[in-house]
């Protein structure tokens, strides 16, 4: 949940823009065999005909709020649609777009992982020894410029404000993977938004643990007890990340994806957008972790570290305990297929 600007008046990829003038039914785009584009009915779709696009379109109408030249007339007509039904709401969806099954060297299905609002209790100002900061940008902050290590800013912080204090350092590294998340106060909810980072290389929990010769834990529940259950072993495999993230708090609706809007929980991914440009509709076929089906339309609007590729998403669950029990466990494969403007 980075927040950095990338409004939909950036407009879509070169590529996608080209097909957008007239190209053939199945397109070989700016990535060559990495990312095609090949056109299919409505009827492709699966789960198409009972999806509930009630539910679909305030996430659409969040990324219609600044739309450039290719989508202004959806835009303008789908705002017409605010107190509509789901039957209604799909006609003009089927009127306006065309639906693309996404390929990436031949396959149609790739990973599809899943995320949530990071959710933590702490209190305003220090009142246990035990709490950790939640630091904002240290003074000074230049975008790029290298700051110390994870291991170095736990060890002997850092120059910047403090916005809160956290209960549970491992929550807070959490948060942090996460980018965002509310902090559960004695006084209220603080929100916590993503404002910067150290400039250094991110590394896995799982690959951490794996260095450990700790395999068997399959999910960040497992993982998050696990760090709990062994603190003074889990603060040093936290600190093997020497990614570090600064936060700022935010006022009003929250949590905002790269795209500058807020997610909408079960209606937002996060996409490589190299591939997806910010604030296009996508129609999601795969599993939960329970392998209950999610067809359903989406929004990208978000981008992750760890996404990327032509067929890789990450599907945004919302916040607190149930969003995390599903975020957490959820490694599926699945396809998609982009609704583009038909002209």
């Amino acid at each position: 949940m980075y927040k950095i600007n990338s409004l939909f008046s950036i407009g879509l990829t070169c590529a996608v823009s080209l097909f957008l003038c007239g190209c053939p039914s199945t397109h070989n785009l700016s990535q060559g065999r990495a990312f095609k584009l090949k056109e299919v009915p409505f009827t492709a779709l699966p789960g198409w005909s009972y999806e509930n696009f009630e539910e679909a379109l305030p996430a659409l109408l969040r990324s219609c709020q600044n739309p450039n030249q290719q989508w202004v007339n959806f835009c303008v007509g789908l705002q017409r649609y605010r107190t509509s039904d789901s039957y209604q709401i799909k006609r003009y969806i089927e009127n306006q777009l065309t639906p693309y099954l996404v390929m990436s060297y031949g396959e149609t299905t790739g990973i599809m992982t899943g995320y949530y609002e990071a959710e933590l209790t702490g209190t305003r100002h220090r009142v246990s020894q035990s709490q950790v900061p939640v630091y904002g940008v240290p003074y000074g902050y230049q975008n790029g410029k290298t700051y110390p290590t994870r291991a170095d800013i736990e060890e002997d912080g850092i120059n910047a404000p403090v916005i809160a204090w956290a209960d549970s350092p491992v929550d807070l590294f959490i948060l942090q993977i996460q980018g965002s998340g509310r902090m559960i106060t004695p006084d209220g909810e603080i929100k916590l938004g993503y404002a910067g980072n150290n400039n250094r290389k991110f590394k896995g929990l799982g690959s951490i643990f794996a260095s450990y010769g700790i395999r068997n834990l399959h999910s960040m529940q497992n993982m998050r007890q696990w760090l709990k259950e062994n603190p003074s072993k889990g603060r040093k495999i936290m600190a093997e990340n020497p990614r570090y993230i600064f936060f700022k708090e935010i006022q009003g609706e929250s949590p905002y994806g790269s795209a500058g809007v807020v997610l909408t929980p079960e209606r937002s991914i996060a996409v490589d957008r190299t591939y997806i440009p910010m604030h296009t509709p996508v129609y999601l076929n795969t599993k939960d972790p329970d392998g209950v089906y999610i067809q359903k339309l989406v929004v990208a609007q978000d981008i992750g570290k760890a996404i990327q590729g032509g067929i890789r998403a990450d599907y945004f669950w919302g916040h607190g305990e149930k969003a995390f029990n599903k975020a957490g466990r959820m490694k599926s494969k699945g396809s998609y297929y982009l609704l583009l403007p038909k002209s």
